[in-house]
């Protein structure tokens, strides 16, 4: 007693929970107080019934439980000091202890629960069983969880009760191992537990992904009556849907005697996550039937996710009436679901409207939806200016998955300003760019198919934990700048870490295979995918016989083709295009012809991009007008892809009024590539100031110049003869546009210098002018450029230029028998028959064989 005395004595209690009175000491106000309140329960008598229950003749004890019943807990603390300050009072009833632990566990003041727990260890209650349940409540309250664990190993006897609240204590907390031994424990001594207790342990079992342990577990509360409990029921649902087991799920829910809203909400949403969506719609129509169940906002949910992904229009239109009939439109979550669900079915407009005239409190998530559905749709420039207009419109700061949504968006669109732009902001937010690999994937991606791979490398040796698709998106980045070895080595490496590649790698590889030419590695590949299965893809099969078509092996794609029982559109356009790369176009309109014949495969844009190709190359003159007919009768003239090829052909064959007559007639459908495409037909037709108009009013109709721009109205300006103006704009380019000049950009440059006569000034471009340029070696060492400038002294008769420039040629590409050639005209220009000689033994030496040209005469 003289212990905790000293040890209440010191103990410090909040005085904000008492008047500020200075005439007398706080706590003999409270005492008086409580005294008052005392007199006044007794005179109204209004705890008579709490009063009979008490058990005790100890008025003060009965008052502390009064207190602590009716949330007084500081009275009821202050109270039991001062009983023990009393010499009359020489030994407290245990009753006391639990309400008396429960309001120190009410407290903001841990330390008096402690001093009373010491206290009971003291007077030889700290094994009662009754006081150890209120014990364990307070250090779980407190977050002392092995304190509470310590208090449950000293009890001599453990009843349900202890279990349960210990179970309750870790299971909220997230120790679902601890959860998982106390539930064993209890099965071991024959107890069965609580609700709660059930519930926390199936969650256990769920988010520790213990298979075996949850079919036990789920056996057991069966077996223990369980079997008509509904949340119970329900959380095994969920734990086996976290398993994977949709099967397991579905077969507890048909078990159920009742079910609830929630049952079925759980069930329809988990299918439509897993893609099972005719299961997930059969399911909602299944519960309307029962007839006594409405709906929520959670079903619709995941109804909507089921839409989504199964691009089931007509559903998730009925589904949007019906918010709208029941006033559920107003719920932000329902339509941002019903926004997303419809940028899924390619209803981008509908995504559209609903944002702007439907949302009027717009959450992030809303935001991060339509730009979603902006990009994945491939409207690229819709994505980044609704991005941009977030940023300055909203008070909503982007997130970790804005940015992994609009970075696609800005790669596709060649901006790595922006791409650049945002990382650092990315950086600067303190986002964990190396952890979230969603993020750092995405990041990846942009970096590569931006062309910057120092970029796209380092961030990729920073992420933590590298998935499938941080891995692709290397390997794609890899094949996009043309270094598809790495490629090759990356597969490899990634086989070595235990990442195990998906139909998207195995597409990429043979990609890799095709562009290497290497039939060896390419077969390779085809086996691999043969053993894990891979070539029961059909996208992966498509893939294959591409390789075998860009390695040379033509019979082999013939033959997989053949025996393809599954074919789709992709299969005829791979056949298509792979006739037309080697130059065999009548086969590729013989495979058109047989694709039109059956009439299950309608071509698409690609069918009529490579339809266009073929057309122009067997007949020139009349080719583009055979397949832009054949294009109007199909519908394909509204489709931006089609019509830029069309323009491109137009151009290439000389018809360059019909070109820009079918350029204007686009109107709103033009693109990026339209212009570049027009600005490049000008350029190779002689019209390079038409050229330089075009990249002008591109600006007005909201199309930005990019690199592409650049290299197609410098290559103008070069072939015009425009040298003033080509300096403008290349000067232009870097100040403005703030775009760092690539080996294109300079080598239309020296060509340009180069075609009206000015080698010197080339010459010295090359050795002088490339200080500026951070790719000066890259630039001193290309054979484009050393090309062009061995052309132009060829034309111009400038021996001792050409004689460096061929001697530079032979060093860089010494197997190029184009180059050769040109040096050779050269020596036979200047007469000297000598070195000439000598150029063709070493030409005949290494077996280089000229390409031959060809001409088409047309009956």
């Amino acid at each position: 007693m003289p212990i905790l005395q000293n040890q209440l004595k010191n103990t410090q209690f909040p005085v904000f929970w008492l008047p500020k009175t200075a005439s007398h000491s706080r706590f003999n106000w409270l005492l008086s107080s409580t005294i008052t309140t005392v007199t006044s329960f007794k005179s109204c008598k209004r705890f008579s019934s709490e009063s009979l229950a008490l058990k005790t003749t100890d008025p003060c004890i009965s008052l502390i439980k009064t207190f602590a019943g009716n949330r007084r807990f500081l009275q009821s603390v202050f109270l039991f000091k001062k009983l023990l300050l009393s010499p009359s009072w020489l030994k407290p009833d245990m009753l006391v202890f639990p309400p008396l632990i429960k309001s120190c566990a009410c407290l903001p003041h841990p330390n008096i629960g402690f001093v009373i727990h010491g206290y009971l260890i003291k007077c030889g209650f700290g094994n009662w069983v009754g006081v150890g349940n209120s014990l364990i409540r307070l250090y779980v309250k407190l977050g002392h969880f092995w304190d509470a664990y310590g208090v449950f190993e000293e009890m001599p006897i453990r009843d349900e009760d202890l279990y349960n609240c210990l179970v309750s204590g870790f299971g909220s907390n997230g120790f679902y191992g601890e959860v998982l031994v106390l539930f064993e424990q209890m099965v071991y001594v024959g107890l069965v537990p609580s609700s709660d207790s059930a519930f926390y342990v199936i969650m256990a079992c769920g988010e520790l992904g213990n298979v075996k342990k949850g079919a036990w577990v789920h056996e057991f509360l069966i077996e223990n009556g369980f079997d008509g409990n509904v949340s119970i029921l329900n959380s095994l649902i969920s734990m086996y849907i976290k398993f994977g087991k949709i099967d397991s799920a579905r077969r507890v829910f048909c078990d159920m005697p009742k079910r609830d809203i929630v049952s079925w909400n759980m069930l329809i949403t988990a299918y439509a996550r897993n893609g099972n969506w005719p299961v997930a719609c059969n399911l909602f129509l299944s519960m309307k039937s029962t007839g006594d169940l409405v709906p929520n906002r959670i079903t619709f949910l995941g109804l909507l996710l089921a839409c989504g992904q199964n691009g089931d229009l007509d559903l998730g239109k009925s589904i949007h009436g019906h918010l709208i009939c029941t006033g559920l439109m107003s719920d932000l979550r329902l339509g941002t679901a019903i926004l997303d669900m419809y940028a899924k079915c390619n209803r981008v407009d509908c995504s559209k409207t609903i944002f702007e005239e439907e949302l009027f409190d717009k959450s992030l998530v809303s935001w991060n939806s339509l730009i979603a559905g902006y990009s994945h749709n491939g409207y690229y420039q819709e994505a980044t200016l609704l991005y941009e207009r977030m940023i300055s419109e909203s008070n909503l700061k982007p997130d970790a998955i804005s940015f992994a949504n609009v970075v696609p968006a800005y790669a596709s669109l060649a901006n790595i300003r922006r791409i650049q732009s945002i990382h650092a902001f990315i950086i600067k937010r303190g986002l964990d760019l190396y952890g979230d690999v969603v993020l750092g994937t995405a990041m990846v991606d942009g970096y590569g198919k931006c062309l910057d791979m120092k970029a796209a490398e380092s961030l990729f040796s920073g992420i933590e934990k590298p998935n499938t698709a941080t891995w692709n998106a290397m390997i794609a980045g890899n094949n996009l700048n043309h270094y598809a070895d790495n490629s090759m080595l990356l597969f490899l490496e990634m086989l070595q870490i235990k990442v195990f590649p998906d139909a998207i790698t195995m597409v990429m590889l043979l990609q890799s295979c095709g562009e290497l030419g290497s039939l060896k590695q390419g077969s390779m590949v085809h086996c691999y995918c043969l053993s894990k299965g891979f070539s029961m893809h059909l996208t992966v099969g498509n893939a294959i016989i591409d390789m075998y078509m860009n390695c040379g092996s033509v019979k082999s794609s013939q033959l997989l083709f053949n025996e393809m029982s599954l074919k789709n559109v992709v299969t005829w356009n791979t056949m298509l295009s792979g006739y037309v790369k080697i130059g065999e176009c009548a086969k590729a309109m013989r495979v058109f012809c047989q694709m039109w014949s059956e009439s299950q495969y309608k071509p698409d844009s690609v069918t009529m991009i490579t339809f266009i190709q073929a057309s122009a190359a067997i007949l020139t003159s009349c080719g583009a007008e055979i397949a832009h007919g054949f294009i109007a009768k199909l519908g394909f003239d509204t489709e931006t892809l089609v019509m830029n090829s069309l323009i491109d052909t137009y151009s290439k064959a000389g018809f360059i009024e019909k070109a820009r007559g079918l350029f204007m007639q686009m109107g709103n459908l033009r693109d990026q590539s339209s212009w570049n495409i027009m600005i490049a037909g000008c350029g190779m037709n002689g019209q390079g100031r038409e050229a330089c108009e075009l990249v002008s009013r591109m600006e007005k109709y909201g199309h930005e110049p990019n690199s592409i721009t650049f290299t197609s109205l410098l290559s103008s300006c070069s072939h015009s003869g425009l040298i003033e103006e080509g300096c403008w704009y290349f000067d232009m380019m870097r100040r403005k546009y703030k775009i760092q000049p690539g080996l294109e950009h300079w080598t239309c440059i020296i060509d340009m210098y180069a075609r009206a006569g000015m080698l010197e000034e080339a010459y010295q471009l090359i050795e002088n002018g490339l200080q500026q340029n951070s790719d000066g070696d890259a630039l001193w060492d290309c054979d484009a450029v050393w090309g062009a400038l061995l052309n132009a002294c060829r034309m111009n008769m400038n021996m001792e230029l050409g004689l460096l420039a061929g001697g530079k040629l032979l060093k860089l590409a010494p197997d190029n028998s184009g180059y050769r050639t040109l040096l050779s005209n050269l020596y036979a220009s200047g007469k000297r028959w000598d070195e000439k000689a000598k150029l063709r033994r070493e030409f005949e030496s290494r077996r280089l064989m000229k390409k031959p040209g060809f001409s088409v005469v047309e009956m």
